[in-house]
């Protein structure tokens, strides 16, 4: 089965919100937020995240679905001046793990990030989430051992990675 992946749009808000709290109560330690505080956030900020991301490249939120339009994971990239792409807050349903969404959702980030000219994803990943570093390696990132997306990932317990695209 292969996986639809769609750019969010403004109207998907509450879709947004639903896979992200989702993903926060699933891997509480994965991410840089706490569920606490996304829940926490009122609808406006939610609207304002999917209108923000719904166009142009400097941010996007894209949504993975089965066929049936249930949704399977999310992943959010920005443009960091001048050719990296920041890939972060990826997640996919523990019932979809290790199915080919995760690949989908990376690809789709590397296919938005080289139509603006990106030359490479860069994303942090906690060094005790093996798995995450397994599937990661396995499509193609290699940790950065140096420089300063190394530092500022050490700083939280994260290593950077890096992937050409």
């Amino acid at each position: 089965m292969s996986p639809s992946i769609a750019r969010i749009k403004p109207h998907d808000w509450p879709l947004l919100r639903d896979l992200r709290l989702r993903s926060l109560l699933d891997a509480p330690d994965a991410f840089g937020q706490r569920y606490e505080n996304a829940a926490a956030e009122s609808d406006d900020d939610w609207r304002a995240a999917a209108r923000a991301s719904s166009a142009g490249n400097r941010r996007i939120w894209l949504i993975a679905s089965d066929p049936t339009g249930e949704p399977l994971g999310l992943v959010q990239a920005r443009r960091r001046p001048e050719t990296d792409c920041l890939l972060f807050s990826m997640w996919v349903a523990p019932a979809a793990r290790r199915s080919g969404v995760g690949t989908a959702l990376v690809d789709a980030v590397r296919d938005w990030a080289s139509g603006w000219g990106a030359e490479r994803i860069v994303l942090w990943v906690f060094g005790a989430n093996e798995s995450a570093m397994r599937f990661y390696q396995r499509i193609g990132f290699t940790l950065v051992s140096a420089g300063p997306d190394a530092e500022s990932g050490h700083a939280f317990g994260a290593l950077a990675m890096q992937c050409p695209i």
